[in-house]
């Protein structure tokens, strides 16, 4: 084996030829063991031509023990059996995931799609949600270091913000990367990262690659999520039930007042047939007017409390009305549809010369595509 800026060589010797293996360092993990000289080892990679010397080189991505457990497949193995005899996968020490948090810390690549996804879903389920996005390369080389640090850093500034009382305080941490082949979710099972999140104060959800895939990360997190959009989905705030629960609960009141008030009125006739035996008139009137007294405090309670539940009422009404598709088709927006009445969300959905169904706040219309422009959103290369 011999060394060079960037790189390792290992030469594979045979009978019949000599091929040159590359192993560039970023594809070595830490703590891998090296292959010594003479061992026998099974190489996966890509077949590559080296300009400079006219020989073809096989870049390797994988070595592993002819015959047995692959190097990181046994590192992964012995790393699973330390973390669940330190009790980090146990479900008794998972936190509940807050519902409807008014604060949400997103882990994540900004210059990927996962932000994009998880920003959709999140102005769709919780539009009245502040969002807080720490940015950190989510594979590579250092990925893992990096990871775990935007962890600890953004953990620190929540617990800081439940201490101060802010109402909007991150209450919830979502780690979140798009899916990928296990090489590329490599950090997401790294120490130093499960590390992170095990001495999280604040509860973290898991949202890494598919769901089919299933890291470290995800055994170690306080509740994992198939994918970035199902993990942003599991922090939604229901208005809808916001809005039963404000209806049960003006029930329930005035079940509540009725009881009352029909428990007032048979003390008031006890007190009545008490006044009428005791006998003195003034002593009489004196009841009377305290009984007018209790009589109006009572309806002044009433109509208070069901104005207070009214007034609730109407701010969820509000706020779903602003949230209605209806509402923002009147701001000037348009939904444009396909022949199958499917709304369209890229101009890849639309080829030349198909026929499209533009809906207004009033009214619709139908057109031809005769030209598609990609426009390129900010951040985007």
């Amino acid at each position: 084996m011999r060394s060079s800026a960037g790189h390792e060589y290992l030469t594979l010797r045979d009978e019949e030829a000599t091929l040159d293996v590359v192993r560039f360092r970023g594809a070595i993990r830490p703590g891998e063991e090296t292959p010594a000289v003479g061992e026998i080892v099974v190489v996966r990679g890509r077949i590559d031509l080296y300009s400079p010397r006219s020989r073809y080189q096989l870049v390797a991505t994988t070595v592993e023990r002819a015959g047995g457990m692959g190097l990181l497949s046994r590192e992964l193995e012995a790393l699973k059996r330390k973390l669940q005899a330190e009790g980090l996968f146990d479900t008794a020490r998972k936190r509940p995931i807050p519902t409807a948090p008014r604060g949400i810390g997103l882990i994540t690549s900004t210059s990927g799609a996962v932000l994009h996804d998880v920003l959709r879903v999140l102005r769709r389920e919780a539009p009245l949600a502040r969002l807080v996005v720490v940015h950190t390369a989510v594979q590579g080389a250092g990925s893992p270091e990096e990871i775990a640090k935007a962890i600890t850093r953004i953990d620190a500034c929540a617990a800081k913000e439940r201490r101060s009382g802010r109402v909007d305080a991150i209450s919830v941490l979502l780690l979140a990367r798009g899916g990928g082949s296990s090489d590329d979710l490599g950090a997401f099972n790294a120490e130093v990262v499960l590390r992170a999140i095990a001495a999280t104060s604040t509860p973290l959800i898991s949202a890494v690659g598919h769901e089919s895939d299933v890291t470290f990360a995800d055994l170690v997190a306080d509740l994992r999520a198939g994918t970035p959009s199902i993990g942003a989905a599991a922090l939604s705030s229901d208005l809808l039930q916001s809005r039963h629960d404000v209806a049960r609960l003006r029930e329930r009141g005035a079940r509540v007042l009725a009881f009352a008030l029909d428990k007032a009125e048979r003390r008031l006739q006890e007190l009545a047939r008490a006044l009428d035996d005791v006998g003195p008139l003034e002593r009489l009137e004196r009841a009377g007017e305290r009984v007018a007294q209790l009589s109006d405090d009572l309806v002044r309670a009433a109509l208070s409390r069901l104005q207070v539940a009214a007034t609730g009422l109407g701010e969820l009404n509000l706020l779903l009305g602003a949230l209605s598709p209806q509402r923002v088709l009147a701001r000037g927006y348009a939904i444009v549809a396909g022949d199958g009445g499917r709304a369209l969300r890229s101009w890849r959905d639309a080829p030349i010369g198909a026929t499209l169904q533009i809906r207004f706040s009033q009214g619709a219309v139908r057109a031809t595509v005769t030209e598609r422009v990609k426009e390129v959103a900010d951040g985007e290369a």
